[in-house]
Formats: structure tokens, C-alpha cells, sequence
């Protein structure tokens, strides 16, 4: 079963009337889960359709955050600090991957496990904490509404609503980047990476969009994360989000269409759930939780509902 065009459009008619029906506080946290989706997203396609395996999407998450932050600090206006930062994401994903994706399998997970303990050490050195904050991070404000409807939306719904609007243009870009010529190649890649270089798939060229797109899926995630909680520091991006973000695509159905929205909703309500049940180990609730899904329907929570579970009908 495929999602439509038309279905993701329904949904995302009814899921913008939430914020008018939902308390600020729980809207704030919808919008922190849509930023973690659209992340997870883009290691869905890297992870769930090109099979490359990745333990450092969290760093990219994070550079899509300073970068925003950073920008706004210089002066510019969130919507141009938001795609100004996913360049940068897409252009350090270029440079970075050209190395690291020669690498397979146990190797390349290695690599980039090495990518997300890097990347939070290197924005509090000190040599460049005249930009991103150091250890105390940086802080930016949160984007408001126009003056013509300040009287009945707040800036937790404004912000609700523009998150809605970029995880809309981002799964629809991908559903359509993935049916196309691309995503034929990935799911080659997947299957078997010497029999596609046999057929004439530019390998090295596949891995390569496939890592600078899903490293742009996770800078808007950061940017929209950083825009909505109006702080950012080192501390808030270490090698647990990149950690989380696996468990969380896993738990939601790696290679399907809802896997990524349904763990971005898995990862954060419910560590807030544990933390009810149980104050003293919430996260080992939570671990228990991620292996009796893991354990009980290995296909994730998309496949136990029988969404999408093949990788060519997954978008």
C-alpha cells in the first residue's frame, strides 16, 4: 500500500487544526517531534532505502542548528538562516562523505559513530566558541507570527504550523525523489551494491545524494529544533540523539513510508511516559520499550500496523 499525494495532504489539513484544540505546552512538544521526524526522514533514506548504515545523523541535526543560530546571531531572518543552513549541511555531508562512504558496512557505521562524538567537542573548543557559544551555546529568538494574526495565533502555533508546512515540502520531495530514477538506484545500492555497478549505476554518486540528502533532512530538523527551544549548546546534541534517532527509525519501521513519523513520536513522549511510571529509571523504561517492539515485530511499528513494509513501496 502506497501513500498517496492526497492522503498527505488530508493529514496534514487535520494535523494543522491540533494546535487550535491542544494545550501550548503539548503543541510546542508536536513541534519538536516534527523536527525529529523530517531528521528522520532523511535516515530513512539513507539507512531504511540506500542501506547505508549511520550512527551520526545526530551531527548533522546539530549543524543544522548552530548554523541557524549562528546565522541569526549575524542578523538574518529565520527563513533565510534556515535554508542558508542547510547548504552548509549539504556542502560539509559532500565533503565529509567523499572519504567515509568508500567505507561499508561495519566500517562506515564506525565512521560516522566517530562523526557524532566529534561534532560536540568541536562547537565548544575554544577556538571557535566566539561563534557558537561554547559550552553555554547560543541563544536566538523564536519566529512570530504576522501582525495581522498576532490577536489569535500565539508563536507556539505559528511555529507549529511553518514546521508543518517544511515536513510537507519534505516528504513530498522525497516521495517524489524517491519514485523516480534515484531512488531505483538506492534501493539497487541496497540490494546488492556490485550487481548495480554492473548495470552502470555510479555507486559512489548514489551514496553521495543519498548522504547530502539525508544530511539536509537532518539540518532542517536542527534548525526547526533550534527555532522552537531558543537555545542551543553542546550538550543538547551528543552521541545519544544520533543513538535515539536509530532506535527511534527502528521502533517505527526502517524503510517504510510512517516508520520515521511514527518514532519520532516513540522518541519523544515516550521517555515522558517512563519518567511518569518511574523517576528513577525512566530510561531503562524506554529501553524496554525499544526491545519489546524490536523483539515483538522486528518490521517496527509500521509493520505491525501493515503499512508499507517493502523498501520500493515505502515512499
Amino acid at each position: 500500500m502506497n501513500i498517496s499525494k492526497r492522503s498527505i495532504l488530508v493529514v496534514a489539513l487535520v494535523a494543522a487544526l491540533l494546535p487550535l484544540l491542544v494545550p501550548d505546552f503539548l503543541t510546542f512538544q508536536l513541534t519538536q517531534t516534527i523536527g525529529l521526524g523530517i531528521a528522520l526522514v532523511g535516515l530513512n533514506v539513507l539507512t531504511g532505502m540506500a542501506g547505508q548504515p549511520s550512527l551520526g545523523h545526530g551531527a548533522f541535526f546539530a549543524i543544522g542548528a548552530y548554523g541557524t543560530a549562528m546565522l541569526v546571531e549575524a542578523g538574518l531572518p529565520w527563513w533565510t538562516a534556515l535554508p542558508l543552513a542547510c547548504v552548509l549541511g549539504a556542502v560539509l555531508a559532500f565533503l565529509i562523505g567523499k572519504p567515509i562512504l568508500r567505507l561499508e558496512h561495519t566500517y562506515l557505521a564506525l565512521a560516522t559513530f566517530a562523526i557524532a562524538l566529534a561534532v560536540p567537542q568541536l562547537v565548544r573548543n575554544a577556538a571557535v566558541e566566539r561563534w557558537t557559544g561554547g559550552a553555554q551555546g547560543l541563544q536566538l529568538d523564536r519566529p512570530s507570527p504576522p501582525a495581522w494574526l498576532d490577536p489569535w495565533v500565539n508563536q507556539d502555533m505559528w511555529m507549529y504550523w511553518v514546521a508543518l508546512v517544511l515536513a510537507v515540502a519534505v516528504v513530498l520531495a522525497v516521495r517524489r525523489l524517491a519514485r523516480g530514477r534515484l531512488g531505483l538506484e538506492l534501493r539497487a545500492l541496497s540490494d546488492h551494491a556490485v550487481a548495480a555497478a554492473a548495470c552502470g549505476i555510479d555507486v559512489s554518486r548514489s551514496k553521495a545524494l543519498a548522504f547530502m540528502l539525508s544530511a539536509v533532512c537532518a539540518c532542517v530538523g536542527g534548525s526547526l529544533y533550534a527555532l522552537n527551544v531558543q537555545l542551543v549548546t553542546p550538550d543538547s546534541f551528543t552521541l545519544f540523539l544520533s543513538l535515539t534517532m536509530v532506535a527511534g527509525l527502528v521502533v517505527g519501521g526502517l524503510g517504510t513510508a510512517l516508520g520515521p513519523w511514527i518514532g519520532a513520536v516513540f522518541v519523544q513522549f515516550v521517555p515522558s511516559v517512563a519518567d511518569r511510571i518511574s523517576t528513577a529509571a525512566p530510561w531503562a523504561i524506554f529501553g524496554v520499550a525499544i526491545l519489546l517492539v524490536v523483539f515483538m515485530q522486528p518490521r517496527g511499528i509500521a509493520g505491525m500496523l501493515r503499512f508499507p513494509q517493502r523498501k520500493n513501496a515505502s515512499f
